[in-house]
């Protein structure tokens, strides 16, 4: 073949490589002969890929801290009525029981006084049901009576359990009504305590304030692990998995996404997601501004590692993506996943570590893979 002949070759493979068009190429994974003798004229230069162990370079997400809804306990009103005492502060570690707001309500006494009326009534109703329940086996009274007061009493029992129930959920304990059943005293006090061991987040009360009932006086976090919602981008999400690991600024532990959202936000057009924090290290607060960062899907069951490579190692052909691998004695075009990136492209699937991928020299291992020649796509290389 003459020069002119191999340099007007050369011109019209390097336009079709190009535009992308397809001209005589081997097959995806067919071998690309090539030996050493061909490095020089194309510049063909590679590289061994490790597998990323520590995060870099991969996504980084911005997030804030947030105590996790289950986590959080809600001190209320049970009644409507004045505050007497707050007996904590906000940041005050609690243990479960503890008093936290002491308050007055008439309500309360009410429902004292309807529990132990209640009360009363079923111990009557109890003694006329047992005088029946006698009378009938000697046979002066008929089955009917007995059974009409052996309703009565049962009635009059659920009553009693009924508001000494409603007590119970108020916040007074098995003692008070102990000590109220034994002396008949009503009290128009109650102490209200902390449901769960934890921190006072809130107290949203002051002494004096008179409140109806269900009223929010302080808000308890649970001792537990914390969350952090995260925002992403759609295209970074799609590469994200539940349970996926994210390094956490600060702290030594991994967090593992919890929940990816099915919608974007329409305000900044970012998908939202949840991670959970796999320990209990002291490392965050509640609220705080913090940065992970993905690790990548190397920790998935069945996936490969995750590498970085050149983004000048990575062509396009055919609607698919390839990098060129090292095989003696030439080179293989894996077909490979990519992820977003900048000098660098993330590599999600396709290598394993320990592969040789060129990272110079690539349109020249092209145009031989395309059906130029080695000869002559190392030329391309000048």
């Amino acid at each position: 073949m003459s020069y002119l002949s191999l340099r007007s070759l050369q011109a019209v493979a390097l336009l079709l490589v190009g535009l992308g068009l397809p001209v005589l190429a081997l097959e995806p994974q067919a071998l690309i002969p090539w030996n050493a003798n061909l490095n020089t004229g194309a510049g063909v230069s590679t590289v061994v890929v490790q597998a990323r162990s520590d995060g870099a370079n991969g996504l980084l997400l911005q997030g804030t801290v947030v105590l996790p809804a289950q986590q959080s306990e809600v001190v209320s009103m049970p009644a409507a009525g004045v505050v007497q005492a707050v007996l904590v502060a906000p940041m005050q570690t609690v243990r479960a029981g503890q008093p936290v707001v002491r308050i007055m309500s008439p309500q309360l006494v009410e429902w004292q006084r309807e529990w132990l009326l209640a009360e009363a009534q079923a111990r009557l109703a109890q003694s006329k049901s047992q005088r029946d329940e006698q009378m009938f086996a000697e046979g002066i009274v008929s089955e009917h009576r007995r059974n009409e007061s052996r309703a009565q009493y049962e009635m009059a029992a659920l009553a009693a359990r009924e508001r000494r129930q409603a007590l119970r959920l108020a916040g007074f304990s098995e003692a008070a009504l102990a000590q109220a059943s034994s002396t008949s005293a009503l009290s128009p006090q109650l102490t209200l305590v902390a449901p769960v061991g934890g921190m006072v987040l809130d107290i949203s009360v002051t002494p004096g304030q008179r409140l109806e009932a269900g009223s929010p006086v302080a808000l308890v976090g649970r001792a537990g692990r914390l969350a952090i919602e995260l925002q992403a981008s759609a295209q970074q999400a799609r590469q994200l998995r539940v349970g996926d690991a994210l390094a956490v600024e600060g702290c030594k532990l991994p967090a593992r996404v919890a929940a990816i959202s099915s919608q974007l936000s329409a305000a900044t057009q970012s998908v939202q997601l949840r991670a959970a924090l796999t320990g209990r290290e002291d490392c965050l607060r509640i609220n705080q501004f913090v940065q992970v960062r993905w690790q990548g899907a190397a920790g998935r069951a069945g996936e490969a590692a995750t590498f970085n490579v050149p983004s000048a190692a990575v062509v396009q052909h055919g609607g698919q993506t390839y990098v060129f691998v090292r095989q003696p004695p030439g080179f293989r075009a894996v077909a490979v996943k990519t992820g977003p990136g900048g000098d660098q492209t993330p590599i999600l699937s396709g290598l394993k570590a320990g592969d040789e991928v060129a990272v110079k020299g690539v349109v020249a291992i092209k145009g031989a893979w395309l059906g130029l020649g080695p000869e002559a796509a190392a030329g391309t290389g000048k």
